[in-house]
């Protein structure tokens, strides 16, 4: 009994009870459909049989549409009633769609056999392999059934009657005793022959569609099981990928103005992720009073391994610079460490800068990044060619070369990721650090704010319609002097 009832069981537990239901439900709706749509047919049929284009006796076909549209009607009230949210309603739907069909068989002639297939494939709509094994069942003992009432007040295939002349199916009104004395066969084995080409042809038939229906009802409640656990497993990642994003959010400084007791400067960053989490960041910082360090970087790849790339490099870029030195030699500390365990064999291309405070002067370093962008106050903006080292990551022991700009009052630097100047459009068309430079001299003496605004509505309205397949990351520095 406790296997039985494991059969006929829908759903594997509570957590999948939801999903099995709204299964049902959407099952409930289509057996509504087809119920309407059989009861048109059949209705339809009754009119054509009163036109005289169908010859079934109106006796017979009267009661069949009007014991149907009956039968019909109840499943579709009972619907109506509970808003198809009932788990017994498809119990009354399936089978009241087996009966009428059953009806139809037995009344009209053997060739509405296939009828029976339509309540059993439907069955297999709810992916219930107990519930699609019992209306299987149900229709081979109605189909044994039907076969009887067709002989007594039907029809009989001439299959089992060959030597007949008179059309494929004669009606039988007195039973069969009398049609089979009538046409001088053997009692026996005209019953004898009815089973074997009558009854069981048509339930081997109907078993390979029962087999039909039982797979499709077994693979579509593991799929439903399987898709569950997917939709599960993606919203477990989801979840985990907003915690990621979260975190990496938190890793760079995103509360402006940052400084707001320095007026030496201002600094504004921006970083927009083309997935949930990725390797782009920025980062500026307090070395000590006089000096700040801004730090552009672009790790190799997209996600969650470039994420966790990201923040071990920001770590190490952090803390090695508050230890003192120049970019160059920060650079080369954190190379080496990181290529002491690079088993992703991952890298990350930076620029980093130090910007004295009270005199301007900027002395950077650049690990195979884009060039930096230099405003001055007056003119526009301009890339600064300086010279690349080797990606950080790439290669131990890479030495790393500082070089020297500095800042009047009123100047401008700004950082970027390749995520800007390759930023490409529909027709497969890069923005290009031309038009970068160009979005940059629009609003050149404006706040670090306002130019990253405005380079990042240049970007969009380029790249239109088309994913965005980079990061983009941004920083921009004013320098306002030492008053």
């Amino acid at each position: 009994m406790h296997k039985i009832k494991d059969y006929f069981k829908v759903y594997e537990n509570e957590e999948t009870k939801a999903v099995f239901e709204k299964n049902e439900y959407e099952s409930n709706r289509l057996s509504l459909v087809v119920i309407i749509w059989c009861a048109l047919i059949l209705i339809i049929a009754w009119a054509l049989n009163m036109a005289g284009i169908f010859t079934v006796a109106k006796v017979r076909m009267n009661i069949l549409t009007i014991s149907g549209v009956i039968e019909f009607a109840i499943p579709v009230v009972l619907y109506r009633l509970f808003n198809g949210k009932k788990h017994w309603l498809k119990d009354v739907m399936i089978i009241t769609l087996l009966l009428v069909c059953t009806q139809l068989f037995a009344i009209l002639n053997h060739n509405v056999i296939f009828i029976m297939i339509l309540p059993v494939l439907l069955s297999s709509r709810y992916f219930s392999k107990g519930f699609t094994t019992m209306i299987s069942l149900l229709s081979v003992f109605l189909l044994l059934g039907a076969t009887v009432l067709t002989v007594y007040y039907g029809i009989v295939d001439l299959n089992v009657y060959p030597k007949l002349e008179n059309g494929t199916v004669i009606t039988i009104k007195d039973g069969l005793r009398n049609s089979v004395l009538s046409l001088g066969i053997d009692e026996s084995k005209a019953a004898v022959s009815a089973i074997i080409n009558g009854f069981l042809p048509r339930v081997l038939a109907l078993s390979v569609i029962n087999f039909i229906a039982l797979y499709i009802a077994k693979r579509g409640h593991d799929m439903i099981l399987s898709q569950d656990e997917i939709s599960r497993a993606s919203a477990s990642a989801k979840a985990e990928l907003n915690t990621a994003t979260q975190i990496q959010n938190g890793m760079v400084p995103n509360i402006f103005p940052a400084f707001p007791e320095r007026k030496e400067f201002d600094i504004y960053g921006s970083m927009h992720t083309a997935k949930e989490v990725g390797g782009d960041f920025y980062d500026f910082f307090l070395i000590d009073e006089k000096h700040l360090a801004m730090v552009m970087a672009d790790v190799s790849g997209k996600g969650v391994p470039a994420a966790l790339f990201m923040m071990a490099s920001k770590i190490l870029i952090n803390d090695r610079a508050l230890m003192g030195g120049t970019p160059a030699e920060i650079l080369e500390f954190v190379n080496d460490r990181i290529c002491s365990n690079n088993q992703a064999e991952m890298f990350v291309t930076v620029w980093l800068g130090i910007l004295d405070i009270e005199t301007g002067k900027v002395i950077a370093a650049n690990a195979g990044h884009e060039y930096p962008v230099i405003y001055r106050k007056g003119e526009i903006f301009e890339l600064l060619k300086d010279k690349h080292g080797f990606v950080i990551g790439g290669m131990e022991g890479v030495k790393y070369r500082d070089y020297e700009f500095t800042l009047d009052k009123g100047d401008s630097l700004f950082l970027y990721t390749d995520g800007i100047p390759e930023a490409t459009n529909s027709s497969n068309e890069q923005f290009g650090p031309d038009r970068m430079v160009k979005a940059l001299n629009i609003t050149a003496d404006g706040s670090p704010k306002d130019i990253l605004s405005n380079v990042k509505k240049e970007v969009d309205n380029f790249v239109g319609e088309a994913v965005q397949f980079d990061d983009l990351t941004m920083l921009c520095l004013r320098y306002n002097g030492n008053e």
